[in-house]
């Protein structure tokens, strides 16, 4: 049994695309080798900035053979009326080895036919995996891909080299305009040259040592981790505390490849910036820590995480303290503008911000959800909701026009919660702002109050009702407007509040709202479309929690529609 490793060698990969490419790379190269045949125990993925790798355990040197049942035409086709083998037989039977006389009869549904159950034997392991690792490396898919030098070829980034072992046998194989062989490149900076690696085996200790590349996200993880327990601890005696989210921390993994933890410094003339304001401006463009101190409240210390360059007389930590200081300069400044300005000025401006091309603008938007939020409270017989839930509809998409959210826009919902917390409003209705955007992403909590949830759903029905009149649908893995996960939130919204809601009603109100921009003739149609849409997103939430199926389709083959399908 060998090891076998692949290695695509890149320019600098985003960090979406990496963990896109790892996960991915994983199922298809498990899924090829097991239809070639070879046998293998165990498949890692690694990665860094510059590559893609899979680790394959326990490969089988030699191919499963297989035997296979080989059919060929039918009997009275392949045989004249005397009985000898024509054509047909004979030329079936030589593709495939052997004489007329030795194939056989076999029974089918569709009649007699004659074949052979023949023993397919396996071949080296060598001399298929070129082919199934070029194949692996095609089949990869990313969000965003590119391409380069006038080639047919698509990736995230620019392939620069491709290492491919089996044992101590290099796996040849030409993609493009590269040829794989048995090098790999160490970090850009610290070890740039080319290293060889003599056996895949030893791929990630040398790459480590002789690369100063740690291949392993899990342990880059680690050490960030570790180095940043240890700051607090001992630089800081416990008297501040760096905010390490998931999400960040993953980015910043895939942002090095060997962590060196630095500590930064800004001026306290920022701190005046509301604190989620503050803490996302530090986050968003240069990916540092921001730190809290005992009280909760944002300090002036940051967290940097640098490309494994040792920081021995302070240089890095100032120069990263200097690009923050004019980060925050500009949040500074932007917040200062936006000060003078109320949502009345924000809702106006929004006339002329197109939602999407055909269906209006994010004002036109604005109105249908006040319309869906005040329909979906008179069904849920909430009316005592309607003042609250027509002041969260129309401030709720404003902030999309603020100096704030246009430089950094993924303060959208914390710029408009916080703004509308200084403007007086109440805080249901600005957390409603912040929380109607939920769940952003698979595992993100859901709205907390009756408020956010009827907001939330019809923002996310308006969305899915437009973009389906447009003909604006996922396909396969191409979901360009997050439909299928607005879908699984308004279904996992409607199951946690126990919201007794008749979709089909929802959603022929909902297009009910574009009828002057659009001919509903095919309106019973659009909402079918819609309806097995989000009906397809609660199979599938029922699928991963494991829950039994047949239960659920029992059910939707029992109704004509969604009237009466049991939500609460």
């Amino acid at each position: 049994m060998d090891t076998l490793v692949i290695e695509i060698g890149t320019e600098e990969l985003p960090s979406l695309c990496i963990s896109e490419g790892i996960k991915e790379f994983k199922n298809i190269i498990g899924k090829n080798l097991g239809q070639n045949r070879i046998n293998f125990s165990k498949i890692n993925t690694y990665s860094s900035p510059r590559r893609l790798s899979a680790i394959v355990k326990g490969v089988d040197p030699i191919q499963k053979s297989e035997k296979k049942l080989v059919t060929g035409p039918p009997k009275k086709i392949a045989y004249d009326k005397d009985g000898n083998p024509n054509k047909a037989a004979i030329g079936f039977a030589k593709s495939i080895g052997l004489n007329p006389e030795e194939l056989e009869e076999i029974k089918t549904s569709k009649g007699i036919y004659m074949g052979k159950t023949i023993l397919e034997e396996g071949k080296p392991s060598l001399d298929i995996l070129p082919s199934i690792l070029k194949q692996s490396i095609l089949s990869l898919s990313f969000s965003k891909q590119m391409r380069w030098n006038n080639l047919d070829i698509t990736f995230a980034r620019p392939i620069r080299w491709i290492l491919a072992l089996l044992g101590d046998k290099i796996i040849k194989f030409d993609l493009a305009n590269i040829t794989s062989g048995n090098i790999t490149y160490g970090h850009r900076t610290l070890s740039s040259r080319p290293i060889e690696i003599g056996n895949a085996k030893d791929y990630i200790e040398i790459l480590e040592n002789d690369g100063k590349v740690i291949i392993d996200p899990d342990k880059r993880k680690d050490i960030i981790v570790k180095s940043i327990n240890k700051i607090e601890k001992k630089e800081w005696d416990n008297k501040f505390k760096a905010i390490v989210g998931q999400d960040l921390l993953g980015e910043v993994v895939n942002l090095v490849e060997i962590p060196n933890v630095l500590i930064g410094d800004f001026p306290k003339e920022f701190l005046y910036i509301p604190k989620d304001i503050l803490v996302k401006a530090i986050e968003y463009h240069q990916k540092y820590f921001a730190v809290l101190n005992k009280e909760g409240n944002v300090s002036t210390k940051f967290i940097i995480v640098q490309n494994g360059i040792e920081d021995s007389v302070g240089e890095i930590a100032k120069g990263n303290s200097r690009v923050l200081r004019a980060r925050l300069s500009d949040a500074s400044f932007f917040y200062e503008e936006d000060k003078k300005h109320d949502f009345s000025h924000w809702l106006e401006r929004l006339k002329g911000v197109i939602f999407y091309s055909g269906i209006g603008s994010m004002h036109d938007k604005v109105e249908r959800i006040k319309k869906i939020s005040l329909n979906i409270a008179s069904i849920l017989n909430k009316s005592s909701l309607n003042d609250d839930l027509k002041k969260a509809a129309e401030i709720c998409k404003c902030d999309l026009v603020t100096n704030m959210v246009v430089e950094f826009p993924e303060l959208q919902g914390t710029v408009g919660r916080e703004y509308a917390l200084e403007k007086g409003i109440k805080k249901d209705i600005a957390n409603s702002v912040f929380e109607h955007y939920k769940p952003n992403f698979s595992g993100d909590s859901l709205p907390s109050t009756e408020l956010s949830t009827i907001l939330s759903i019809a923002d996310k029905i308006d969305t899915i009702s437009g973009m389906f009149l447009l003909g604006n649908t996922p396909t396969g893995s191409e979901d360009p407007f997050a439909l299928r996960r607005k879908a699984s939130g308004i279904v996992k919204s409607l199951l946690e509040k126990k919201f007794d809601i008749e979709i089909l009603s929802l959603v022929s109100y909902t297009l009910n709202l574009y009828t002057e921009k659009f001919d509903m003739v095919k309106k019973g149609k659009l909402e079918d479309e819609i309806i097995d849409f989000v009906l397809a997103r609660h199979r599938f939430i029922l699928e991963k929690e494991k829950k039994k199926l047949d239960v659920f389709d029992a059910i939707v083959a029992a109704v004509s529609d969604f009237t009466n399908y049991p939500y609460a």
